[in-house]
């Protein structure tokens, strides 16, 4: 395992902070060189992620799992319908209602940028237990928790960094500079 040069510090709690904030970063880098690819916005291509794992939704749906403003979700599912990656269809049940939905043509496409990837993962995780894989996954589910924890405190209307203090956290003593970014 490679550390970089300031995760020298023996506190695990630091060297863990550094190694998500590397990770954090490497996989923006990652999901972008992706969606230059595929000549989309790096929020296009993760907003596809997110139907992929959801599935079809409305574009009110978008906007709420986003953060994004609904006139942001309207333009951006208007560049996925004209280069092909989502349709927009009435829903069958609430004429009201537009469902937007991948197309699997090109979600196959995407997935072929991910396969190094993919097979790497495979590769770095077959080399852990069964016990080891589940402590991962509960580190995985509680970081995914905090992050949509954090990102709606961010989203609140109001709140600012010079207002109130972000949520407690887990190690008393850290300052800012200790934070995740």
């Amino acid at each position: 395992m490679t550390r970089h040069a300031t995760a020298t510090a023996t506190d695990p709690g630091r060297q863990l902070s550094i190694a998500a904030q590397r990770n954090a970063t490497d996989a923006v880098m990652l999901h972008q060189a992706v969606a230059d690819r595929l000549g989309l916005h790096v929020t296009d291509l993760r907003c596809l992620n997110l139907l992929r794992l959801g599935g079809p939704a409305t574009p009110g749906e978008l906007a709420a799992r986003t953060g994004l403003t609904t006139g942001a979700v309207t333009r951006m599912i208007d560049r996925l319908i004209k280069s092909g990656f989502v349709s927009r269809a009435h829903d069958e049940h609430d004429r009201r209602r537009v469902i937007i939905s991948l197309s699997a043509a090109r979600t196959a496409e995407i997935a072929r940028h991910y396969e190094p990837l993919a097979r790497e993962f495979g590769r770095v995780m077959g080399e852990y237990s069964a016990e080891q894989l589940e402590l991962i996954l509960g580190v995985f589910d509680r970081l995914h928790d905090t992050s949509l924890r954090v990102t709606a405190m961010l989203r609140e209307a109001g709140w600012t960094a010079a207002s109130a203090e972000p949520p407690e956290y887990p190690r008393k003593g850290r300052t800012p500079r200790d934070r995740v970014i």
